[in-house]
């Protein structure tokens, strides 16, 4: 790797004041550490700081990028071991890796850097010998050797996409994807942990899963209820799980020589997925607690309590590691949770003029579990006449969950309100915002992390309630209990991410109204904790 991170800034870019003491600052902090975690602002250009610790990392060399490009870096001996795993472990690492959380992410950092490569998930990716199903699927229903004439001529753009951002420079992957790659291909330089506080939600994400034994046993995946939750029976049970949808593969493997059904793609997917989650749950049992809740006899879900032994999953494919993150809350609390010991912490300054973007907070009305139904009519009010003093202006309220936004959506007459039902995802409300000339407003409870809501997009935001996680869920009551700061700091950096969604750029401005007191109570509590730029907004 070179040095002088400033000399390698984009080309065609100058760096802003603020990035030039950032990237001197990041410098100085990778001569004697693995770690450095950032507080960056929305609109410090962290997108750009990626890109140069690309710009200074290094080249694969030659023999690396012909073993990925020939395939021989996947090929497998009949014990299902790679056959070059070890050279390919002793190549030097090179370039560099940006993690993120979303697809959106992905996209910017393309749209920004057109040498980025991307890869997404194999869902993503249409089979081009077989337009009914996606590439995901390709591996059982096709034949080997057609599979693999057709990936050396370069006929598959998910292993042409794979192997792109395998041997470039700089890379944009989600942790699924990343996770999924098989390790002795993925020695990187640099390792950039994009929205680094929601890294431990994603890994919590990554290595959970609800076991549906009602819908398995429809796939003819017969299994047994749970009989117990310590843990050795439950380790049993999963392996026992492994097994039996490895021999379902099998027989779907077999039958798809003569042609498979819609129903039969339908029960692969499932069973891949699942396979999936629960072969790293196997992997991990023994180094991680797993948390049992028992929903009820035929649905069972298994979580990690903790990912601090987790995050080597990812941290031990880089020299160096970059945790970036606009919304980092006391980061002493998140080091210990991600089992990060030595690091350096830099705190950036924001460019946005505070003025621009203020946060006016309720102080009297806190809003919780038990007063929810009681307080509602007048949150409803309060939404209606916030939405018609910003007639003619776009924006967007987070409502936290399903039930407030369907009160909002059934008592508050708005036509300008766009809903996600149940056959949208949040991409198809955001091209409708983002394309339609009419002062629409965006209403849910899942966007308020990774998207971009840019000038008219959004001029006024509503957050209805504070976004405390579920003590219902027994891996959050366990933490909850062994740490209360922790579950403080969880809710604060969801605020914050929220607070962030529509002031994307120092010439920007957006209203922020929050109306919920709970807010209020613990942003004053944690002042301390919070970032300066933050604290500035509130009026």
């Amino acid at each position: 790797m070179s040095n002088n991170l400033l000399l390698n800034f984009p080309t065609g870019y100058e760096p802003s004041k603020q990035q030039t003491k950032l990237l001197k600052q990041i410098e100085a902090a990778f001569e004697n550490n693995k770690f450095v975690i950032c507080c960056a602002p929305t609109g410090s250009g962290k997108s750009f700081i990626s890109k140069t610790l690309s710009n200074v990392s290094d080249n694969c060399t030659s023999n690396f990028r012909s073993m990925v490009e020939t395939y021989d870096a996947f090929k497998m001996d009949q014990s299902g071991s790679f056959v070059y795993e070890q050279e390919c472990s002793n190549e030097p690492p090179a370039g560099t890796f940006a993690l993120t959380i979303t697809k959106t992410l992905q996209d910017q950092y393309k749209t920004l850097f057109d040498d980025t490569s991307i890869l997404k998930g194999k869902s993503n990716y249409q089979s081009t010998l077989d337009p009914s199903i996606d590439v995901e699927l390709e591996s059982i229903i096709i034949p080997r050797k057609v599979l693999e004439e057709h990936r050396r001529n370069n006929l598959c753009p998910y292993h042409n996409d794979r192997n792109s951002a395998l041997v470039s420079k700089f890379s944009a992957l989600n942790y699924k994807m990343f996770l999924s790659l098989p390790g002795h291909i993925k020695h990187k330089n640099y390792i950039v942990c994009d929205e680094a506080s929601e890294l431990e939600d994603e890994i919590i994400r990554q290595f959970s899963i609800l076991i549906d034994i009602k819908k398995l046993r429809k796939f003819n995946v017969k299994i047994f209820p749970l009989a117990s939750t310590k843990s050795e029976t439950v380790r049993k049970w999963v392996d026992e799980i492994l097994a039996t949808i490895s021999e379902q593969v099998g027989e779907i493997h077999d039958k798809s020589k003569s042609g498979l059904t819609q129903s039969d793609t339908t029960k692969l997917r499932y069973l891949k997925n699942i396979h999936r989650t629960l072969s790293l749950i196997s992997e991990t049992w023994s180094k991680c607690e797993y948390v049992v809740q028992v929903e009820d006899k035929f649905n069972i879900k298994v979580t990690p309590l903790k990912v601090d032994m987790l995050t080597k999953y990812i941290f031990r494919y880089a020299e160096k590691v970059l945790l970036m993150s606009a919304t980092i809350i006391d980061h002493k609390n998140l080091a210990k949770t991600l089992g990060i010991k030595n690091y350096k912490y830099i705190e950036s300054d924001s460019t946005f003029d505070p003025v621009k973007a203020p946060i006016y907070i309720s102080k009297t009305n806190k809003l919780n579990h038990a007063n929810l139904q009681k307080a509602l009519p007048l949150v409803a009010e309060q939404i209606d006449a916030i939405c018609k003093k910003h007639s003619g202006e776009k924006g967007i309220i987070h409502t936290h969950t399903n039930a407030i936004t369907s009160y909002i959506k059934n008592n508050v007459k708005c036509k300008r309100f766009l809903f996600r039902d149940e056959t949208a995802t949040n991409e198809d409300i955001l091209e409708i915002h983002e394309k339609s000339k009419e002062p629409t407003i965006l209403v849910s409870p899942s966007l308020g992390l990774g998207i971009d809501l840019k000038g008219d997009l959004a001029r006024f935001q509503i957050i209805v309630k504070a976004a405390y996680l579920p003590l219902g869920d027994n891996r959050i009551k366990k933490m909850f209990d062994q740490d209360k700061q922790w579950y403080q700091n969880k809710m604060l950096s969801n605020f914050i991410q929220q607070c962030g969604r529509g002031i994307r750029s120092k010439d920007d401005h957006c209203v922020t109204y929050v109306l919920d007191a709970t807010i209020f109570n613990a942003v004053i509590r944690s002042k301390n904790l919070l970032p300066k730029y933050f604290l500035d907004r509130f009026v």
